[in-house]
C-alpha cells in the first residue's frame, strides 16, 4: 500500500499488546497529554488557548494480525478509538474505569517510553478474547510521516456470536 490507499481484507487477531492500550487526551481538542498530568490541567494547545481542560482516553492498540486472504503475511496494524470500540464495545475511558474498578485487575504501572500506563488482567483477558477473532478490516496508510504501522480504520466482526470485550469482562467473577 502507498499513498492514501485503502485496503479491505479478512484477518484473524493472532496477539494485542498489552503494555499500551489506551492514552489520555484534552477532553476538548483530543490532544495527547501526558499521563501524569492531573484530570484537570491547563491544555496548552492553539484550539484550548491555554483554558483548564479536563481529560480522558482513547484506545491505541497495536495489533498482530494475520491475513487470510491470497497474501498470506503476518502484519502490525494500529486500530486507533473509533476503531477499537467495535470489538471493545466501550470507550476507552469505561474500559479504564472497569479496570480500575475492579481492584483485583490492576497489576501495576509500567513505563513506556516515558509514558505512564497502567497495566492491568482486564487488558490481558482482552488480548485472549480478542485472538483469533475473524474480522473484516479497512487498512489504511498512516497520514503522518513517521508513524511506522497501517491504520484499522474500519473493523466489522465476523461471527454472528462475537461479544464485545467489555461484554466478556463483566461476566467474570473478579472475587
Amino acid at each position: 500500500m502507498q499513498g492514501n490507499e485503502s485496503t479491505r481484507l479478512v484477518c484473524s487477531i493472532l496477539a494485542m499488546d498489552q503494555s499500551c492500550f489506551s492514552y489520555k487526551v484534552c477532553r476538548f481538542c483530543e490532544t495527547p497529554v501526558p499521563d501524569d498530568k492531573p484530570a484537570e490541567f491547563i491544555c496548552n494547545n492553539r484550539k484550548c488557548a491555554g483554558r483548564r481542560r479536563s481529560s480522558k482516553r482513547l484506545f491505541r492498540l497495536l495489533v498482530w494480525q494475520f491475513s487470510i486472504g491470497t497474501e498470506t503475511r503476518v502484519m502490525n496494524v494500529v486500530a486507533f478509538d473509533r476503531a477499537a470500540q467495535v470489538i471493545f464495545g466501550c470507550s476507552a475511558q469505561e474500559f479504564f474505569d472497569f479496570s480500575v474498578l475492579h481492584p483485583c485487575a490492576a497489576l501495576g504501572v509500567l513505563r513506556n517510553h516515558g509514558v505512564c500506563v497502567l497495566v492491568h488482567n482486564t487488558v490481558k483477558i482482552a488480548s485472549t478474547v480478542l485472538v483469533g477473532e475473524l474480522l473484516k478490516v479497512t487498512l489504511n496508510t498512516p497520514k503522518r510521516g513517521k508513524a511506522e504501522h497501517l491504520r484499522m480504520t474500519n473493523i466489522v466482526p465476523m461471527s454472528s456470536d462475537f461479544e464485545p470485550v467489555i461484554e466478556t469482562l463483566r461476566k467474570v467473577d473478579w472475587s
